[in-house]
């Protein structure tokens, strides 16, 4: 009988080591999950606070063609290149700024503040005092920039995140 009992404690030798080695593994998978979850945790705010980035400005500019209704036109028909803008003069220094200047100095922050960031205003097709006004970036996971197209809001086409809205401006008789 003693034999007997001898044996069964041979055999469960090493049984600890076996139960602190299943918790070490179920311990790491554990943690790389929430390394995971922190990691995609990080992208989601990154997209956020980019899509706010690009709400701001929307806002912006609508702001400003609203203040400036009889110019409305103007906004719409200066989008130049940003890259030939004139960005010398600080915007508020300056009483009386141009639509021109206005769409520079916005299209400038738009790709200061967006990655692969663009913008247009464009006449609305179906009322002459309706403006859309769109503004298009790049996901951080590819360069793929497809085109935006207008009457949406945002949404994800290939990568290319885009915010399309619309202002209203009525122009004095």
């Amino acid at each position: 009988m003693i034999q007997n009992g001898l044996n069964n404690t041979r055999s469960s030798q090493g049984f600890s080591l076996m139960e602190v080695l299943v918790a070490m593994l179920v311990l790491a998978i554990g943690l790389l999950g929430l390394a995971s979850l922190q990691t995609q945790s990080l992208k989601f705010n990154h997209d956020a606070y980019v899509r706010s980035q690009a709400t701001i400005l929307a806002s912006e500019i609508m702001d400003k063609m609203r203040a400036n209704p009889a110019n409305g036109e103007a906004f719409a028909a200066a989008a130049p290149d940003p890259d030939d803008c004139d960005l010398t003069l600080n915007p508020g220094a300056i009483n009386v700024t141009t639509p021109g200047m206005e769409v520079c100095f916005w299209l400038t922050d738009i790709q200061n503040r967006l990655p692969s960031g663009s913008g247009d205003i464009s006449v609305n097709a179906a009322t002459a005092t309706m403006y859309d006004v769109t503004i298009d970036w790049s996901d951080r996971t590819t360069d793929n920039q497809a085109e935006c197209e207008a009457g949406g809001r945002v949404w994800d086409e290939g990568n290319t995140l885009c915010l399309v809205t619309q202002v209203w401006t009525v122009f004095p008789n």
